[in-house]
């Protein structure tokens, strides 16, 4: 079976991003384990089942793109698929910083008797996701410009297609495998991720050509279901089980503490509504006399009231240009 017990059964490690180099430095490992991150993000939006394990696979694995280079990044990953759960958004920060929504997290209903009838320990989403589409990576480094990369969505798979991206896109040879497991309710009881990459000029291919194929399919999902069986959920235990000979080289970089984190605050919900043009805040005035911002990436709610809705839209007419 690939989810077991109750949330809470297992034991509870932090959360933390793993970077390390494997077979001589010649490709470079970083593992995931967000199982509390996802548990919040999920709890903050009510969501179970299928929606879960997209939302739980896209935020792993954009913790792992936010963690390739030196300097502190902000990696924006959406995966905007045409199925019945629409775009999938997820914040990531090297830092280990981490957040992100289901656009329609509802439109899945949970049926506990999907554990039982699937097929596979892993979960297959790509319906759910969609087929068609685009996965969009925007990497911001806090420079002038940002990067930006996408590719075409084939699967719905998010962690195969954010291996592809990886890939194709930014072009360095690349195995991601992210998996959240479930319990009978669908609620989330173990979130983690595992990427390997070539270094440059490293002749690492061959090791990742490797990796790929042993960790094809549900091997990883296995991996990580015997480990939350074993209350080993923790980055180096699931490297060395998941990897087997090739973790035999195993030298730890460095790691650090994931944790959910939403910067949004009612001055920024006020900068939002100070967007609008005077006009549409007065017609919202007289409409409505008040005003809620909703942030989409952690569910919370920001009322104005009529005065303070005067108050932003003097200050916008006042900072119109003229003309």
């Amino acid at each position: 079976m690939w989810y077991r017990g109750r949330v809470g059964d297992e034991k509870k490690p932090g959360d933390q991003i793993l970077r390390s180099l494997i077979e001589d430095g010649r490709a470079r490992l970083v593992v995931t384990t967000a199982t509390q991150a996802v548990r919040e993000i999920c709890a903050r939006h009510d969501i179970t089942g299928t929606s879960v394990v997209a939302l739980g696979r896209s935020v792993l694995s954009g913790l792992l793109l936010a963690t390739l280079t030196k300097d502190e990044e902000q990696v924006t990953l959406q995966v905007l698929g045409n199925g019945p759960l629409g775009a999938v958004t997820v914040d990531a920060r090297s830092s280990g910083r981490v957040r992100g929504f289901v656009k329609y997290p509802k439109a899945l209903p949970w049926d506990p008797a999907t554990l039982a009838s699937a097929a596979s320990p892993r979960l297959s989403i790509g319906d759910a996701v969609g087929k068609q589409g685009v996965v969009s990576v925007t990497r911001d480094l806090g420079l002038a410009q940002n990067y930006s990369g996408q590719v075409a969505i084939s699967t719905g798979e998010i962690d195969d297609e954010v291996e592809r991206y990886l890939n194709t896109s930014e072009q360095v040879d690349s195995v991601v495998r992210c998996d959240t497991l479930l319990d009978s309710e669908g609620k989330v009881t173990a979130a983690a991720g595992l990427l390997v990459q070539t270094l440059p000029q490293a002749h690492g291919a061959a090791v990742v050509e490797f990796l790929r194929d042993s960790l094809r399919g549900p091997n990883f999902t296995d991996v990580l279901d015997q480990a939350l069986s074993q209350g080993k959920v923790e980055p180096v235990a699931l490297a060395r089980a998941a990897l087997g000979d090739c973790a035999g080289s195993l030298r730890v970089l460095d790691e650090r503490p994931i944790h959910f984190f939403c910067p949004c605050s009612r001055e920024r919900a006020a900068a939002t509504l100070g967007m609008l043009e005077p006009e549409d805040l007065k017609e919202m005035i007289l409409e409505t006399n008040e005003a809620q911002v909703s942030c989409n990436f952690c569910g919370g709610q920001y009322r104005f009231n009529e005065v303070e809705l005067e108050q932003i839209r003097r200050k916008r007419e006042k900072n119109r240009p003229a003309g």
